[in-house]
């Protein structure tokens, strides 16, 4: 079974393009499944197949306890901690050879706590692979850009596994900002070049993009299904190193 995970930031389209590409692989004759480990989550573009909501709802956690809506995230990743058995239980009945999973929105609650961590390698059966969502329209500045590329550094660091970055909603750029943002990523010198901040943050910004932080981009657009083909065969590439491991019949 491959386990995917969309980790990012708030408003990067993480439930939309999972929600695509569960469509384009349904459409392709794959056998998929999507899970929802958003506790917080109002709205769904999907209909998941196993919804951690059903057991803990940060609405919920917030009344009974009095919490903020942070607070109230916080506690319920912490909560789903102890259902992570049942949780793998469910998906495994599913019996979908490819899975797909919906993080929490803020990433920062969930990606950076013991928890969400624990609940990746709890969750995750011999092959997985983290596809971090960064948002276009931010990226296409030096600064937004080299955030990103901490951020998705700071990912992989945390999760220890092989990870996709997907540069969404490539509908709202031109061509010209989208090759910029290319080319940021091969050439670390002249994104460092572009930045106002101090001598230190360049070179720890050279640095990290020396050791693969970005890593290779793929871009997406959740909206019109632009580069969702690329996005699935970037993901079987560290899954089989290139091969399919269900063809579409």
């Amino acid at each position: 079974m491959l386990v995917v995970f969309f980790i990012g930031t708030a408003g990067s389209g993480k439930s939309t393009l999972v929600s695509a590409l569960y469509n384009w692989m349904d459409e392709q004759g794959y056998d998929v499944a999507v899970v929802n480990l958003d506790p917080a989550a109002e709205y769904l573009p999907y209909v998941p197949d196993v919804d951690i909501r059903e057991r803990i709802n940060a609405r919920k956690i917030m009344r009974q306890f009095k919490l903020g809506p942070n607070a109230s995230i916080i506690a319920s990743v912490d909560m789903a901690v102890a259902e992570a058995d049942r949780i793998k239980e469910e998906i495994g009945a599913v019996g979908a050879p490819i899975v797909l999973v919906d993080t929490p929105g803020q990433m920062e609650l969930f990606a950076f706590r013991e928890s969400g961590s624990y609940l990746v390698k709890r969750l995750s059966d011999t092959h997985n692979v983290v596809v971090y969502v960064g948002d276009a329209t931010y990226m296409q500045s030096p600064e937004g850009f080299a955030t990103t590329a901490l951020l998705a550094l700071s990912s992989r660091i945390r999760f220890k596994l092989p990870q996709v970055v997907a540069v969404n909603k490539i509908d709202l750029l031109t061509e010209d900002q989208l090759d910029r943002i290319s080319m940021w990523a091969s050439d670390s010198e002249a994104l460092a070049d572009l930045l106002e901040s101090a001598p230190l943050g360049r070179e720890l910004l050279r640095a990290s993009l020396g050791l693969g932080g970005i890593g290779d981009l793929v871009f997406v657009s959740a909206l019109n299904g632009t580069g969702l083909d690329k996005l699935y065969y970037a993901i079987q590439l560290h899954y089989t190193g290139g091969e399919d491991q269900q063809m579409p019949p």
